[in-house]
């Protein structure tokens, strides 16, 4: 199951941006850009003891996590400290994380020579949404806002940082790494693998935990604690460049567990209605559901977050929705668990009925159609329209603007977070 659609929000720069745009302090280029090899070499000694404390704690605190390996303990003497690193964290080091920032609907022209596309920073194939960004790339101490480092590396994860980590991978690096076999998905799949990486289900009802345990096996609670610490270290340490582009990183799991298929594999199902679904041997047709209701809204979403943000429609509902969300009082490490996810599979059930109303039926209520490669992705909101008409695209947009202000408020806490370690280290 959930072998498909392991991508939250399409394209999590983009979205970022209409809240980061308002905040000025942000917007000043005042960072200067480092590289990952140069920061990890000049700060060895205490990212040894800063990975310490922090395997120490999330072993401790955190249900279900996999323990990293002892030899992968990172430190200062290793012979390629990059590449220690990486494993110690346990991203693909296949990577190269280079310098660059995502351009926005505010620039202007990127000159020809400067230009990336998302094929020169990742292994993946991007798909519609990455495939049309265009990127800047950065030199080492060049000057870069941190508005456009921590929207830039808030859609980083999706580059292919937690593709293969697990042993049935065909990875090397998922021999060692000590995840395990993938507990969902289809390991042979390229995008399948990060899923238990971006799907987050600490909501399980007792059934579901008892017939599918291996759902307990997700990660994004502890790559948004270790990505703060870390941040926090870099601006501690005098790092701000890595410090905001960590706290991109960490973001990037905040904003996949604002959208409610990300926090539990059957929104809107209860324990009766699945055990149900069970009995009549429908499960099949259950996830086939869910799975193209979670695509379908993630296919729209992107369009017409595109679409205003083209258009520059900031007063938008959607766009609106964003840069006026109103953050909890406090990011701290219980919020993921305890308040977002918490949120998003309250939304799930609305959510669900919402897209069952106002989307034709065959993209969500025909277990036979597989949106997954239809290749009807651009056309949606065209067929929405001619489907159910113009009341649907606003019925819609409304929905899709409620998940948004979700995302904005925890997204704007987290901002908040970075921004007081930040000043407090300058």
């Amino acid at each position: 199951m959930l072998s498909s659609s392991v991508w939250a929000w399409s394209d999590h720069a983009s979205l970022l941006w209409p809240l980061v745009r308002t905040q000025p302090e942000l917007l000043e280029p005042t960072l200067h850009a480092e590289t990952l090899e140069d920061f990890v070499n000049a700060e060895a000694s205490g990212l040894a003891l800063v990975l310490s404390r922090h395997e120490a704690l999330a072993r401790e605190t955190m249900a279900h996590y996999a323990p990293r390996p002892d030899s992968l303990a990172f430190t200062a003497d290793a012979a390629d400290l990059r590449d220690a690193f990486l494993r110690a964290i346990r991203v693909n080091p296949e990577l190269d994380f280079a310098l660059y920032r995502q351009t926005t609907v505010d620039d202007p022209a990127v000159p020809a020579d400067l230009v990336q596309r998302f094929d020169d920073l990742s292994f993946l194939d991007g798909g519609v949404s990455h495939n049309s960004i265009v990127y800047i790339a950065l030199q080492s101490g060049e000057l870069v806002a941190p508005a456009h480092v921590l929207a830039s590396g808030s859609d980083e994860p999706d580059f292919g940082l937690d593709i293969g980590l697990f042993e049935d991978n065909g990875t090397d690096f998922g021999d060692r790494y000590g995840f395990g076999t993938q507990p969902f998905g289809n390991p042979n799949l390229e995008y399948s693998s990060q899923a238990p990486f971006h799907m987050g289900f600490y909501h399980l009802d007792w059934m579901t935990r008892k017939a599918q345990p291996d759902l307990l096996r997700t990660y994004p609670e502890w790559r948004v604690s270790l990505f703060r610490e870390l941040s926090r270290f870099a601006f501690e340490t005098g790092h701000d460049y890595w410090g905001w582009r960590f706290a991109g990183w960490g973001l990037h799991y905040i904003g996949d567990l604002s959208q409610p298929y990300h926090a539990h594999p059957l929104p809107g199902v209860s324990t009766l209605g699945g055990l149900w679904t069970v009995v009549r041997g429908k499960t099949g047709e259950a996830i086939q559901l869910v799975s193209n209701r979670h695509g379908v809204l993630e296919s729209y979403q992107y369009q017409r977050v595109q679409k205003a943000l083209d258009e520059k429609s900031w007063s938008s509902v959607i766009l609106t929705a964003i840069a006026n969300g109103t953050p909890i009082p406090e990011f701290d490490e219980s919020t993921v668990r305890s308040e977002l996810t918490k949120e998003s599979v309250a939304a799930g059930s609305d959510l669900d009925e919402s897209l069952e109303e106002h989307m034709p039926s065959r993209y969500v209520s025909d277990p036979t159609f597989e949106w997954n490669g239809s290749g009807e992705e651009a056309a949606i909101v065209v067929t929405v329209a001619s489907d159910r008409g113009d009341q649907a695209i606003d019925a819609l947009d409304t929905v899709v603007a409620e998940q948004m202000q979700r995302f904005s408020r925890f997204a704007q806490a987290w901002i908040n977070d970075a921004r007081r370690a930040w000043s407090a280290a300058n």
